[in-house]
């Protein structure tokens, strides 16, 4: 079948820093069991428009395909660190494709 690039953002503030450091490596490795690559992951993020505030971290991921990035989002090892992240930061996780 015809399948499309997906891609994953993340526009997070974060209110508690602690989940951090064991997350990124973690996740990372959970990113690339899937297929999935880190296209950009920045805490300097300049807004241009809207009523928001700048998020203290922006993330885009890459996967393959739709069913790639379902499948990591609802990878039972990636549920512990899903559930740090959401205790310790807030914002919008949107997940869309490609051209």
């Amino acid at each position: 079948g015809n399948t499309m690039t997906t891609y994953l953002t993340a526009s997070l503030t974060i209110t508690d820093p602690s989940w951090m450091a064991a997350y990124g490596p973690a996740v990372h490795e959970l990113v690339a069991k899937h297929g999935g690559r880190y296209i950009a992951q920045t805490p300097e993020v300049t807004k241009l428009e809207g009523d928001a505030d700048a998020p203290s971290a922006a993330v885009i991921i890459e996967f393959p395909d739709r069913a790639s990035a379902e499948a990591w989002y609802n990878d039972a090892e990636y549920q512990p660190w899903l559930a740090s992240r959401n205790s310790g930061s807030n914002g919008p996780v949107l997940m869309f494709d490609g051209l």
